[in-house]
C-alpha cells in the first residue's frame, strides 16, 4: 500500500472514489460532476490531493485546501476530505493518508492543519486525537449557507 500525490491521469479513477465519498454524505451519484470538480481543483492548483493505492487500486484519498492566517501571517491547510472505501477500512489507510498530509504541510512550512468532522463520527475523532489533532473548545463554528 502506498500513498502518493495525485496526477492528472489519476483523476478518472479518483472521481469514482470521490463520487462514492459524496454519496456516503448523502449526495446523489454524479460521476461527471465529481470528475469535473476534481479536475478544476487540480488544474487551478486549488487543492493538494493524495491517493492511497493498493495493487493498482485506488482505495482512499485526502484533499487539502490552503488557508491563510492573518494573525500568524502564515499558511495553513484545511483537511476537507479524507475517505477510504469500506472494504479497505481498519487497515491503516486513513492514518497513512493523514500522515502524508501532515508531512506535506510541514514541508510547506504551514502553521497547522485544520479539519471539521461530524459530532457522531467517533472513530474519526479517536484517530485524529491519536495523531495529535486537538479538539477546539474555544471557537464556535457558524455557516452562512448561500445555496
Amino acid at each position: 500500500m502506498i500513498v502518493r500525490r495525485a496526477t492528472l491521469e489519476d483523476l478518472q479513477p479518483l472521481a469514482v472514489l470521490f463520487d462514492e465519498y459524496r454519496q456516503f454524505y448523502g449526495a446523489s451519484s454524479n460521476l461527471e460532476l465529481s470528475y469535473q470538480f476534481l479536475k478544476q481543483r487540480f488544474l487551478n492548483q486549488e487543492s493538494v490531493i493524495f491517493v492511497h493505492v493498493k495493487d493498482d487500486i485506488f482505495t482512499g484519498f485526502v484533499l487539502l485546501y490552503m488557508g491563510f492566517s492573518s494573525v500568524a501571517c502564515s499558511i495553513y491547510y484545511i483537511l476537507d476530505d479524507v475517505y477510504v472505501t469500506p472494504i479497505y477500512r481498519r487497515q491503516g489507510s486513513a492514518k497513512q493518508l493523514i500522515d502524508t498530509a501532515i508531512l506535506f504541510a510541514r514541508h510547506e512550512n504551514a502553521q497547522r492543519i485544520s479539519l471539521e468532522t461530524q459530532k457522531n463520527n467517533y472513530h474519526s475523532h479517536q484517530l485524529y486525537e491519536q495523531m495529535g489533532f486537538v479538539k477546539d473548545n474555544e471557537f464556535q463554528t457558524y455557516h452562512c449557507f448561500l445555496k
